[in-house]
């Protein structure tokens, strides 16, 4: 009997042929087996027991979403081959950027390998697969490894059936692959120096340097104007990690993942105040492929942060990179699209992801809703991300930035085009956010707008595949709501086929610049007064907006307690009063209320008699005793038990973390965002839910 069968999934640049190839030797199977545009065909004859144990063996190894089968005309076979590749117009599922394996590094550091300090050492389970497709198949002429031709051993290799490097296409060694500009000793002695150095990795540059260099580390703040954000910290080992974190299971488990993200820890023992600043976290990472491997073996732990401004995109492009002055470890792979280190925080033994790009990126999503055209979601100006929903999966795109950057935005449209193009998605339908002066909602003629804090309910409802009733907290700093206000403490109410907006914080009038959100002492003036200036442009409506913010309320909560007053980045003050927090002794009681003025009112009497940290610990036990309260209000009216929580203020873990205790305790499913950020990074796929609704 001779059998067709196509396999749907992760299939490609993860060795599915020459595993294919090998299960058959061991069966006695022959067929052909080849890429056929992101997916693989296979024909093969042989008996009914053996065809079947053969596709089991594939189904139990591999990510395989789907495969059809059909019975042809009987072939005769007496091999199997893997075959030229086919293109195709089924929906590929492209593999994300793999760490280097355990077996590669083990030959890395082998001085009697071939590939001993190879800097692109690779195989078959691991090394760059999105950055460097061209198109699909995924086939050496398809990638930015096409210009480097095999030597005469990596093409023995390259055929050989049970080599883990048969078909792989990134195969290369030191005597026919990619160069470096200078040696790794070099790079090593750049960095001991006490300099900074520009290192081009697998998504981008990376702009490193020891953390025990003060002065270093004060110039690599000026170069990226980044004023107090914590940075990054890549370390050799999971045991180097260890002497300044803690690490419980499930932390340690995405450290040594393949996608290597960057993971927040709690602080053991603490470098130089440059480097993470007062942040209680360290986010620490391992090297991700063997240009990092070799350095970090010789000097460790790094500052290891994005090469670019801040808010602007990562630098790829090998000229541009000189413009910081620094010296550069460069190789002539070319990268096609940049992509930052994915970050995540584990709360409440569940993962939360701060950015999701290398490692993670194209990964699809399975939803329960059905998109019947391709549609593109655009996401949302701040942390963009855009998706694309097909049949039941959507694809999302890495993280880019703020779109109010003018780089960040070309980059993100070119990226639309780019993943499009390479998934072969046509744009027959747009979902955008509703708020009418976002680039991103004025690139197209949109076929739906998706209201902001809507879209954060139905990002969890459609990850975690919910069906029935659910009661949504979406809490973040800004969203544009259906009445022109601001919104952003929003209960949220969905009925298998509707949002709606059920309770909100209390309206407050503030301005509607952007120095509220950056200065915590203008958004406290707006709550209780007394800044002139600020009164007269509130009483005479100069510029002004309703807001029902709850980020707001954090800032100012920080700004009254003297403990944080300016947001030189995102949610600055508000972290700074969850570190205060966390250093509480005990939480002082505070009474809930829906009118944040009345909520602020209490803390400055509160402040006269108690510790700034106490009351910052009790402002947050009040929140998620707020959140509590209302979810009881609406099981008890209509039995709602099933409950999402979104939106940036989830990223704080004593909230999300207490919150969820509080429901769980008392009987209530608590769900929050845990593949896509709860914060603007997520909103995409809640724009796709809702979209595949109204068609």
């Amino acid at each position: 009997m001779t059998r067709r069968l196509t396999f749907n999934g992760i299939v490609q640049g993860i060795g599915f042929r020459p595993t294919a190839k090998r299960i058959a030797a061991e069966l006695g199977v022959n067929g052909t087996v080849r890429n056929s545009g992101g997916n693989v065909e296979i024909i093969m004859t042989a008996q009914t027991q053996a065809l079947d144990e053969f596709v089991r063996r594939l189904v139990d190894l591999f990510e395989i979403k789907n495969y059809t089968e059909d019975v042809i005309d009987n072939q005769n076979f007496t091999s199997f081959e893997i075959i030229h590749s086919t293109r195709d117009n089924n929906t590929p599922f492209i593999t994300p950027d793999l760490a280097t394996c355990r077996d590669c590094e083990k030959e890395l550091k082998d001085k009697n390998n071939r590939r001993y300090n190879h800097p692109f050492i690779s195989c078959i389970n691991c090394g760059p697969r999105y950055t460097i497709i061209n198109t699909l198949p995924y086939d050496r002429e398809n990638i930015t490894m096409s210009p480097f031709e095999m030597c005469s051993k990596c093409k023995d290799e390259y055929t050989e059936t049970p080599n883990r490097r048969c078909h792989a296409q990134t195969i290369a060694c030191n005597d026919c692959g990619p160069v470096t500009n200078i040696t790794v000793n070099e790079a090593v002695n750049i960095l001991n120096n006490g300099k900074i150095l520009a290192i081009k990795d697998i998504g981008g540059y990376h702009l490193a340097c020891k953390t025990d260099y003060n002065e270093t580390v004060t110039q690599l703040r000026n170069m990226k104007g980044r004023e107090t954000k914590p940075f990054a910290v890549m370390f050799n080992s999971i045991d180097e990690i260890k002497e300044y974190c803690f690490v419980n299971d499930k932390e340690e488990e995405f450290l040594l993942s393949s996608a290597r993200p960057i993971v927040l820890l709690k602080k053991k023992k603490d470098f130089n105040p440059n480097v993470c600043g007062n942040s209680d976290f360290i986010g620490a990472f391992l090297p991700c492929n063997p240009i990092q491997i070799m350095i970090l073996d010789k000097v460790s732990p790094l500052v290891m942060t994005s090469a670019n401004i801040s808010g602007e995109p990562i630098i790829t492009d090998d000229e541009k990179i000189k413009k910081f002055g620094v010296d550069i470890l460069s190789h002539n792979r070319e990268i096609l699209t940049p992509l930052d280190d994915s970050i995540v925080q584990i709360v409440a033994d569940r993962t939360q992801f701060i950015r999701r790009a290398r490692g993670y990126v194209p990964l699809a999503i399975e939803i329960n809703n059905t998109a019947k055209k391709d549609t593109l979601c655009l996401g949302g100006d701040l942390k963009s991300a855009f998706a694309f929903h097909r049949d039941k999966y959507v694809f999302m795109s890495q993280y880019f930035g703020d779109l109010e950057d003018e780089d960040v935005f070309r980059l993100y449209k070119s990226n639309i085009k780019r993943f499009s193009d390479l998934h072969g998605f046509k744009i027959e339908r747009i979902a955008a956010d509703a708020h009418p002066h976002y680039y991103s909602s004025n690139m197209f003629n949109n076929d739906i707008t998706v209201q902001h804090h809507k879209a954060h309910i139905a990002s969890v409802i459609a990850e975690h595949q919910l069906n029935g009733k659910v009661l949504g907290f979406a809490l973040d700093g800004t969203g544009y709501g259906d009445d022109g206000a601001i919104w952003g403490c929003e209960v949220i109410r969905f009925n298998q086929k509707t949002f709606e907006r059920v309770e909100h914080l209390d309206y407050t009038k503030m301005l509607a610049s952007n120095e509220t959100a950056r200065n915590s002492d203008t958004a406290l003036s707006c709550y209780l007064g007394g800044n002139t200036l600020i009164d007269t442009a509130l009483k005479n409506n100069i510029n002004t907006v309703m807001s029902s913010s709850m980020g707001r309320l954090f800032d100012a909560a920080a700004s009254l307690l003297d403990i944080g007053h300016k947001n030189t980045y995102e949610g600055e003050c508000a972290i700074a009063l969850e570190n205060a927090a966390r250093r509480a002794t005990e939480p002082i009681n505070m009474n809930g209320s829906s009118n944040p003025k009345n909520i602020l009112l209490q803390i400055k009497e509160l402040k006269e008699k108690y510790p700034p940290n106490d009351i910052a610990l009790g402002f947050h036990i009040m929140v998620c005793k707020m959140i509590y309260k209302i979810a009881v209000k609406y099981r008890k009216s209509e039995n709602i038990t099933q409950i999402a929580l979104s939106g940036g203020v989830f990223n704080n873990r004593i909230i999300t973390e207490n919150t969820i205790k509080l429901l769980e305790e008392d009987g209530f499913s608590v769900y929050i965002n845990e593949k896509v950020p709860c914060g603007d990074g997520g909103i995409a796929l809640g724009q796709a839910f809702i979209a595949s609704l109204e068609e």
